[in-house]
């Protein structure tokens, strides 16, 4: 599994508040700065998913497991087996998780991208019950 993580930063923002927005959840990671015409975007890569355990923890503690877990799903592409989420860079600079439904909204300064590559469908389905399992009235499905 290659977890990505991307986000832009406009020149109205500074980087390292965004830095910060994405340590947030993610915590001290290594983040590379790519420069482009007037944009600045901010990379991440790393195979260990336990990156993703503190964002996991508050999707757990906010119950919103099944919106996160149908997120995941329509984003899903079974041709290269790839799923992405996004996460509001605003609610995340506040300590705030919101995840954005990246196929109606847009947030003013956008979104933490958290894209990832798996080997198989299997290691999706694998990922997918570890971060974000079934539920039935609010409740896990063991």
């Amino acid at each position: 599994m290659i977890i990505t993580v991307r986000c832009l930063v406009h020149p109205t923002e500074d980087v390292e508040r965004v830095k910060a927005s994405i340590e947030t959840h993610l915590g001290k990671i290594p983040i590379k700065v790519v420069e482009h015409s007037k944009l600045i975007e901010l990379t991440s890569s790393n195979v260990n998913r336990e990156i993703l355990s503190t964002v996991r923890q508050l999707i757990h503690e906010k119950r919103i497991l099944a919106a996160v877990r149908t997120r995941l799903l329509k984003n899903y592409n079974d041709l290269d087996y790839t799923t992405s989420i996004h996460l509001d860079k605003q609610a995340a600079y506040v300590g705030k998780l919101r995840v954005v439904d990246n196929d109606v909204e847009t947030p003013p300064l956008g979104s933490i991208e958290i894209h990832i590559v798996f080997e198989t469908g299997h290691q999706f389905e694998e990922f997918l019950d570890w971060f974000s399992p079934r539920t039935k009235d609010g409740k896990v499905i063991t």
